[in-house]
């Protein structure tokens, strides 16, 4: 029997590199699919990391204030009343400070929604107290408080549950210490606080929350933000940094 051979038919043009054109158009191809691969990953990486400072210029005042220094560990936990601080006054305010203490009530009813602060007439409805001038009648409800303490011309304490809820609460504000405009800010700064935002900062020096700050007429528009940040329905007593990122970021 005879083989026929029949010539393969080559239509393209003799080359040195002719054999190896496949070859070539593969490698270009996984050239391009890495490169596009690098890109879509540097790309979520910067998007991410853009999307993280954000987060934390918006946010990272926030969590400061109210966890502190979470930095380290994870112990801290938000802190916050959910229900109604009824506010009794014991000894002698006046009457500049008195309307002072009724325009800041109005303030922060405003501000939050959840709960409201209100004035009461006797002690038995109280579950907060502003002691005026009666240093000793504190010390004698608060020990722990210290006459150094006292001698700033003003302070704070609230206790709460095991779930982190804010149960009570007191200050003493020390008005042979500080003048009229002082005693006010003083008022401001420490009902304030008593919210559950126990820290300060010095981020921002128009804010009731400034260190060292002994003045201020009102709330800036981010103390406003804070505060409101705070008793919103999404951010719960009792939780921790991880808890708290995520419902800033992603809501309820």
């Amino acid at each position: 029997m005879r083989n026929t051979i029949v010539p393969h038919k080559n239509t393209t043009s003799n080359s040195p590199f002719q054999s190896s054109d496949k070859s070539l158009f593969n490698k270009c191809n996984i050239l391009l699919l890495l490169l596009l691969l690098i890109f879509y990953v540097t790309s979520a990486v910067g998007s991410d990391k853009h999307r993280r400072e954000i987060f934390e210029s918006q946010f990272g005042y926030f969590k400061e204030l109210t966890l502190g220094d979470y930095t380290a560990n994870n112990d801290k936990r938000i802190v916050k009343w959910v229900d109604d601080i009824n506010i009794f006054i014991e000894g002698d305010m006046p009457v500049s400070l008195h309307r002072e203490l009724d325009s800041l009530i109005l303030e922060i009813n405003l501000i939050i929604s959840d709960i409201q602060l209100k004035i009461v007439a006797t002690e038995e409805e109280a579950n907060y107290y502003i002691f005026v001038n009666l240093a000793e009648k504190y010390r004698s409800f608060y020990p722990d408080t210290t006459v150094d303490s006292l001698k700033t011309g003003g302070v704070f304490n609230t206790y709460g549950n095991l779930d982190y809820e804010i149960t009570h609460g007191s200050i003493y504000i020390d008005l042979d210490l500080a003048e009229s405009n002082i005693g006010k800010f003083t008022l401001r700064k420490l009902l304030t606080h008593s919210l559950g935002i126990h820290h300060q900062s010095r981020k921002y020096e128009n804010s009731v929350f400034a260190v060292n700050r002994r003045s201020i007429r009102g709330y800036s528009n981010l103390d406003q933000t804070i505060i409101e940040k705070l008793y919103s329905e999404c951010v719960k007593a009792g939780m921790d940094k991880f808890e708290l990122d995520y419902v800033l970021l992603n809501g309820c």
